[in-house]
């Protein structure tokens, strides 16, 4: 086994790996929670499907936009439900039908905590998950995630797992180490974002790369076990996968595995947890308590769909497979590459560009590494400033979705064109705006970046940033003269998706810009319906101050005020009972 200079870092227990922290090497954060197909934060799609619940007392007036049109207001905490997360088309881990083993033990837990089980669907493979899910208020837990997840409070981590290849029938494969020569006689399949990759291609093990940007609302063929299924089609002899997802297709395909964590010192072996709000410690503590007294169950049902599980002292479940161990922590732990390094991938890429490499694509690499230097001389010597990236992906899209403003400042200078649009018709504003990288969004309207661009789904980058960034970007749109008074095809307002958001300063913002404060959508809900069905007292307040009329009715004939009784506001409700008097007199 090969002892290599690590560019992961994990603790000394067992139960608990702390994720990848540098950029260099192909900005490892990102190809660890992509490859896993969990991405919290790190891969590139948009949210195709923005839809969400609208507040109950408010749904049957509320409009029903298609798919990917409109994000609707997030639910308030109700302790009587349990709102879960949850990919809709994502086996073996989730689906609509709730077949995932992710649905089952949610529906076990919830039971367990005497809570109504409730699904919010979204797409795991998308940027900024948690700051739009959990930290958003619009459902209460993400599964699956990495045991140190730092964008909220992570449970107990429920199991540990590892890479894996999946093998053909009949190949007995059982490699010592990765540098094994009868590696180097297979064909295998890699994706492209995965240490499991990175470890073979480190010995000298290359594959056929299948791209994992996968979405499962617009990419069902693009699915993690399609790998699996063209081992079992006789296309390839071996593909490697994150083992949740290569145990459940090898199973269905009579194939074998071959787990990865012990042959090789590359971090290949992960703890997988819940994770709550950091507001909300309360319901990690009870989710806890829920998975210890049903630890049994929930082992019965990862065993069930051939999760391999590795040994975890620290786990609810704990498996039978052999643990690495700890790992070795690098002497450097950096997030971009040193001086020293970047001259030395520098001198190798001048290499590569001289034996005839394509630099578009390299270009595309570095910008994935945050390699300024190499970013830098490519965009000199013959690489595209507009170019898409094998995944139709424009370069200032790709360094958005890294968040790399100088990344951005690069290209801008090499004369990029700030209306590229990606294969959802979104422009580098709309992305910076969705990212909340404020940096990028200024650099693209000093240059005169269409502020009021629409998408193909019917966003705008004010759209965006009212429902995922922070004021800041929000105040640069409107001083850019974001439009205000837009609404979307289903009638949704930029006053709309504040009220949504629940952020004063932002409703302030628009308002002062003239925004209007009643304006209904399609199906005839109000902002402050919105608000009231919500319990939103400040929005309330704000929005008769600028002349919403408490009087109005939904297609049910209710008014905010009966909205927010139905809600058990009572405060709220005769708030609003004496603006409609008012009124009505």
């Amino acid at each position: 086994m090969s002892r290599r200079r690590r560019v992961h870092v994990a603790s000394d227990r067992p139960g608990e790996a702390v994720a990848p922290r540098r950029l260099y090497r192909g900005a490892r954060a990102v190809v660890l929670l992509c490859s896993l197909g969990l991405v919290a934060a790190g891969c590139t799609r948009e949210p195709s499907s923005a839809t969400a619940r609208v507040p109950e007392a408010a749904s049957s007036a509320a409009a029903k936009p298609a798919a990917g049109t409109t994000p609707a207001p997030a639910l308030p905490a109700d302790a009587a439900v349990l709102r879960v997360c949850a990919d809709p088309g994502n086996m073996p881990l989730s689906n609509r039908a709730g077949e995932g083993f992710q649905n089952k033990i949610a529906q076990v837990l919830a039971e367990a905590m005497g809570r109504r089980l409730e699904y919010e669907w979204r797409t795991y493979y998308q940027r900024g998950l948690a700051r739009s899910t959990i930290n958003a208020g619009r459902c209460d837990v993400l599964m699956d995630m990495n045991s140190d997840f730092e964008m909220g409070l992570p449970t107990q981590p429920l199991y540990r797992s590892t890479y894996v290849l999946v093998t053909r029938k009949g190949l007995a494969l059982q490699p010592a180490s990765l540098d094994d020569p009868a590696l180097k006689k297979l064909k295998i399949g890699v994706f492209q974002s995965s240490p499991a990759r990175q470890a073979l291609f480190d010995h000298g093990v290359s594959g056929d790369v299948q791209y994992l940007f996968y979405d499962s609302a617009t990419s069902p063929q693009d699915h993690p076990g399609k790998l699996a299924e063209r081992v079992a089609g006789g296309q390839l002899d071996a593909a490697e996968s994150w083992g949740p997802v290569a145990g459940y297709y090898a199973a269905r395909g009579g194939l074998g595995v071959v787990p990865l964590n012990v042959i090789d010192d590359e971090v290949l072996e992960y703890s997988m947890a819940w994770a709550v709000s950091r507001k909300n410690a309360d319901l990690r503590d009870a989710l806890n308590a829920a998975m210890q007294r049903n630890a049994g169950k929930i082992g019965a049902i990862l065993r069930e769909y051939h999760v391999p599980l590795v040994a975890c002292a620290d786990c609810i479940v704990n498996g039978d497979l052999r643990s690495h161990g700890s790992y070795d922590t690098p002497a450097d732990d950096v997030t971009t590459p040193s001086p020293q390094a970047s001259s030395e991938m520098l001198a190798q890429l001048q290499l590569r560009i001289a034996g005839g490499a394509d630099p578009n694509q390299e270009l595309a690499h570095a910008l994935d590494a945050g390699d300024g230097v190499r970013v830098a001389w490519l965009l000199r010597h013959g690489a595209s400033a507009d170019r898409p990236n094998l995944l139709g992906e424009p370069p200032l899209h790709q360094a958005i979705r890294n968040q790399a403003p100088p990344l951005v400042g690069e290209l801008l200078a090499a004369g990029a064109n700030v209306e590229s649009r990606d294969g959802s018709g979104w422009t580098p504003l709309m992305k910076a705006a969705w990212g909340n990288d404020a940096q990028s969004a200024k650099l693209l309207l000093a240059r005169r970046a269409k502020v009021d661009a629409v998408s193909k789904d019917g966003w705008t980058a004010l759209d965006l940033a009212i429902s995922y960034a922070d004021v800041e970007l929000v105040q640069a749109l409107l001083g850019a003269g974001a439009n205000v008074r837009r609404s979307n095809p289903a009638g949704f307002t930029p006053v709309m998706f504040a009220v949504a958001r629940n952020d004063p300063q932002m409703l302030d913002a628009l308002l002062a810009r003239g925004a209007e404060a009643d304006r209904p959508n399609r199906a005839g809900v109000t902002p402050l319906m919105l608000a009231a069905a919500a319990g939103r007292e400040a929005a309330s307040r704000r929005l008769l101050a600028a002349g919403a009329n408490a009087a109005t009715r939904d297609a049910d004939g209710k008014t905010p005020a009966a909205l927010a009784q139905q809600r058990g506001d009572a405060s709220l409700a005769q708030l609003l009972t004496e603006a409609e008097h008012r009124r009505t007199q």
